[in-house]
């Protein structure tokens, strides 16, 4: 099997340099063709800092992220739409959807 996502050594850091709050601390794991992975912590643990981070949503500190062995850490500008518009899909667990919509209308507005 072939990796798929492969996380290494992420750190993630909030506030200014007087006043850091360490969110992930040297995180590293990665997720094989085929498999299903969950993500379970207490709260305030950084399971969405770490989900934001994968996503591109949030900036990693420092570490790595690659997909597929493509290095999608510090992607910028037109890099970064097209691999966000192309090849991520993310969905909240905590969903809106307008029941004036069918389904395919939902997902479709997003689009």
């Amino acid at each position: 099997m072939s990796k798929v996502l492969e996380v290494a050594n992420l750190q993630k850091y909030y506030g200014s340099k007087g006043s850091l709050t360490k969110a992930l601390n040297d995180v590293s794991f990665s997720v094989e063709s085929g498999e299903f992975v969950g993500i379970m912590g207490a709260s305030g643990s950084g399971k969405t800092t770490l989900l934001n981070c994968v996503s591109t949503i949030d900036k990693v500190s420092s570490g790595k992220i690659l997909l597929e062995g493509r290095d999608v850490t510090f992607l910028k500008g037109e890099a970064l739409n097209a691999f966000r518009r192309d090849e991520l899909g993310f969905v909240f667990q905590e969903f809106n959807l307008l029941d004036t919509m069918t389904a395919y209308e939902n997902i479709a507005l997003a689009l």
